[in-house]
C-alpha cells in the first residue's frame, strides 16, 4: 500500500510541475513565390523570456547555391555555445534550420558577439531584450515588421 501511494505521489507530483509550466511556443511565417519561412520563438508566458529562437527555411530553387550560401554562414555559427545548424533536403527542397539556445547563452553574451549572423539578428530585432534576457513582446515585433504572419493556435 505504501509503494502504490509513493506512485501516486510522484505522479501527482509531476502533473503539478508540468501544469505550472508557462513556456509557450510561437510560430511566424511568410511564404514567397519559391521559399517559405519560420521563425519559432519558445518563451516563459510569465517572465516574457525568450528561452529558445529556432529559424527555418524551406526553399525549392537553386538549391545547390542557396545550399553553399547557408553552410558558409552555418561554419562561422560552429562552436557557439546554444547554437546548433542543419541543412537537409527533402522531397526536392532545401531545408536550413538555426536554433539558438538562449538558456545556455546569455542575450548579453549574444549582443556582444562578433558572429555576423548573431548580430544581424540582434541588430535586426529578433532578439531585443533587457540585460540577460531576450524579451518576447519586443523581439516578435522584428518578424511582424517584416511582413510575417503569427500563427494561432486552433
Amino acid at each position: 500500500m505504501k509503494k502504490i501511494f509513493q506512485i501516486i505521489l510522484g505522479i501527482s507530483f509531476l502533473f503539478v510541475l508540468v501544469g505550472c509550466s508557462s513556456q509557450e511556443t510561437a510560430t511566424f511565417t511568410r511564404k514567397t513565390d519559391n521559399a517559405e519561412f519560420f521563425v519559432i520563438y519558445t518563451y516563459d508566458k510569465n517572465k516574457d523570456t525568450v528561452s529558445k529562437l529556432k529559424i527555418e527555411s524551406t526553399e525549392s530553387d537553386a538549391i545547390s547555391e542557396v545550399r553553399k550560401e547557408n553552410e558558409e554562414i552555418f561554419e562561422t555559427l560552429k562552436g557557439i555555445d546554444g547554437v546548433v545548424t542543419s541543412i537537409t533536403e527533402k522531397d526536392g527542397k532545401l531545408i536550413s534550420t538555426v536554433e539558438i539556445d538562449l538558456t545556455k547563452n546569455k542575450f548579453s553574451t549574444l549582443k556582444d558577439s562578433d558572429n555576423v549572423f548573431i548580430r544581424a539578428l540582434i541588430r535586426s530585432g529578433y532578439l531585443t531584450g533587457d540585460g540577460d534576457d531576450a524579451l518576447f513582446s519586443k523581439s516578435k515585433e522584428a518578424p511582424i515588421k517584416q511582413g510575417f504572419k503569427e500563427q494561432t493556435k486552433k
